[in-house]
């Protein structure tokens, strides 16, 4: 039991190490990555023209077994590390859902309104052919108001996904829908966000994002799509503002929607 308890510490040591390296990754480098790219390149360059200059990989070559012992086992460390830690930031996923029938608030219904119109030279018939259903419909059928269907589901709050920083995006829309009297989901449309290890969805009280005490509705299961998560009955949904995509294993905010009544 001691030794878990070491080898536990000693983990989450590593990870709030490696937590802190990717906090400045993404907010001091990134913001000027191409500048220190170019600053990168030129260091280089210069480091690999002074060492040809000084004839600094003679040594290394006239050693060459002493080389290739110390750096085949650094390489053999460094790369799946490397591959584990940085892999996931550029690997896609795409998952579409089924969507309960619920009403979007009317901002977000009118824009999917006009993305999915069809033209209306391909919806609007020809004269002669409406001047014919006009005359052929019968006074009933033009009498009879359209049937209207009240939505199955009941939209409880939504909100636009947002990243925490420039390297770590969001975007979408994020809603809590109440299904069936009682019965909640969490549901993402139109969702995109910067992949990572280890991320996982979280409801949390924050409106602002991340919180100790935020509610765990499961691993990511994408990074761009549509799709559900159901959300446990006992949770009092007045108290939770925000939807958290958030990096369990290095302890970093990728994004969050903060979550408003319609």
């Amino acid at each position: 039991m001691r030794q878990g308890r070491r080898s536990g510490g000693y983990t989450g040591r590593m990870d709030a190490i490696f937590g802190e390296l990717e906090r400045f990754g993404s907010e001091v480098i990134y913001p000027w990555r191409w500048l220190v790219l170019a600053v990168a390149i030129a260091a280089l360059a210069a480091a690999a023209a002074a060492a040809w200059r000084f004839r600094l990989h003679e040594p290394l070559w006239r050693h060459r077994y002493l080389t290739a012992a110390v750096t085949v086992p650094l390489l053999a460390v460094a790369l799946p590390v490397g591959w584990y830690l940085l892999s996931p930031l550029w690997e896609r996923s795409f998952l579409e859902e089924a969507a309960p029938d619920f009403e979007r608030p009317p901002a977000v219904a009118a824009a999917t309104a006009t993305m999915t119109a069809t033209p209306a030279s391909a919806s609007t018939p020809p004269p002669d052919a409406a001047t014919a259903t006009a005359a052929t419909a019968t006074p009933e059928a033009s009498a009879t108001p359209a049937a209207t269907e009240e939505p199955a589901a009941r939209l409880v709050a939504s909100g636009d996904w947002q990243g925490s920083d420039d390297f770590h995006f969001a975007r979408g829309r994020a809603y809590i829908i109440e299904t069936e009297p009682g019965v909640h989901i969490l549901r993402v449309e139109e969702f995109s966000v910067r992949n990572g290890p280890d991320l996982f969805v979280y409801l949390s009280r924050n409106p602002d994002g991340w919180e100790e005490d935020a509610v765990n509705l499961g691993d990511l299961k994408a990074t761009d799509g549509a799709f559900n998560y159901a959300i446990p009955a006992e949770l009092d949904l007045d108290e939770f503002r925000s939807a958290v995509v958030w990096c369990r294993r290095f302890a970093v905010l990728f994004g969050h929607a903060t979550l408003t009544p319609p």
